[in-house]
């Protein structure tokens, strides 16, 4: 039981790892379609095939979010300190 919930854990830490670097690849391509030189550098046919891969992974990155994520650890929640304004 130990070893299954460990592997549970690993498998949610890859997938954690998966999003992260397919986050970072839609980071670097955004900076680049901001950046005139490299938009004036591509014809429009390439700037929307860029598009469509953007979408593409991003609809890969959602595949890897996981269903039950980890709770957020919230440290005013556990001191039981709220806001109600």
């Amino acid at each position: 039981m130990i070893s299954a919930m460990k592997q549970n854990t690993d498998m949610f830490k890859h997938h954690k790892t998966v999003v992260q670097r397919l986050n970072s690849i839609l980071k670097d391509v955004e900076i680049l379609m901001e950046d005139p030189l490299f938009i004036d550098g591509i014809h429009g046919e390439q700037e929307l095939s860029l598009d469509q891969a953007v979408e593409l992974i991003k609809g890969i990155r959602d595949q890897f979010k996981p269903l039950n994520p980890e709770p957020e650890e919230r440290p005013l929640h556990e001191a039981g300190v709220s806001d109600v304004s």
